[in-house]
């Protein structure tokens, strides 16, 4: 109760500042580890110059809406001054930051005290699919649910049957959407190569993703992110 009054009135307080995207909390050197520091909540951060737009900006206003229904989860942002007061300038350096690399997110929690750096593309969906990894309980953008469950429910004892299902999902109900098909083959190499396959694949995937690619191929290789992140899901879980 003492760790809920706490958040409730954080929260409560900072709701009013103002941000640059809804959903999202503004933090500040003075108030930064207080919010952080809440039991049981964790919090993605994102730091950035001062009045950020464009493309990335787009996206992480997407995900602030899109989160803003995760149970004890906020989406946060730390704007760095450059020129005049340098206001948050300290939390910068804090955590090693360089302002060439904004947005840099970072995501908080009791395990994370010091942040966990995200370092793949600044896409709403690849960072959902991240977040999600790192078991916060925030819906997936651009996978098929029904497909998402199969997924998960194959990692548990890598089974034929539930192979069986994907692929009558995927030549049927799905068949008219391109992702279907990459279940169906992550499920088959996994039985090839075993459990190991989607860590190092998406590593791979993900190198390759950075490159200059005709923005067709790249959709392709975010598509497949996103969805080897669902297996990733239930494959992290079962080493802790």
């Amino acid at each position: 109760l003492g760790a809920f009054s706490l958040a409730a009135a954080v929260v409560l307080s900072l709701w009013g500042v103002e941000a640059t995207a809804q959903g999202a909390l503004k933090l500040d050197n003075y108030t930064f580890d207080k919010v952080t520091a809440i039991p049981g909540w964790s919090f993605l951060v994102k730091f950035d110059q001062s009045y950020a737009y464009g493309e990335k900006q787009d996206e992480f206003k997407m995900l602030a809406k899109h989160a803003h229904s995760s149970p004890n989860f906020l989406v946060a942002e730390v704007p760095v001054q450059e020129y005049g007061d340098q206001e948050n300038d300290d939390l910068r350096e804090r955590f090693k930051l360089v302002k060439d690399e904004f947005p840099a997110y970072l995501f908080f929690n009791e395990a994370n005290k010091d942040g966990l750096r995200y370092t793949g593309a600044v896409k709403a969906d690849l960072l959902v699919t991240w977040l999600r990894r790192q078991s916060v309980q925030i819906a997936s953008i651009g996978t098929i649910a029904e497909l998402d469950e199969l997924a998960r429910k194959f990692m548990q004892d890598l089974s034929d049957s539930v192979l069986a299902e994907a692929k009558a999902l995927a030549e049927g109900e799905f068949k008219e959407d391109r992702k279907a098909p990459l279940y169906v083959k992550i499920m088959q190499k996994v039985l090839e190569k075993g459990k190991d396959y989607v860590t190092n694949e998406s590593k791979r995937v993900t190198k390759i993703a950075e490159g200059k690619l005709a923005p067709e191929k790249k959709a392709e290789l975010e598509d497949k992110i996103k969805i080897l992140g669902v297996f990733m899901e239930k494959s992290q879980k079962d080493e802790l």
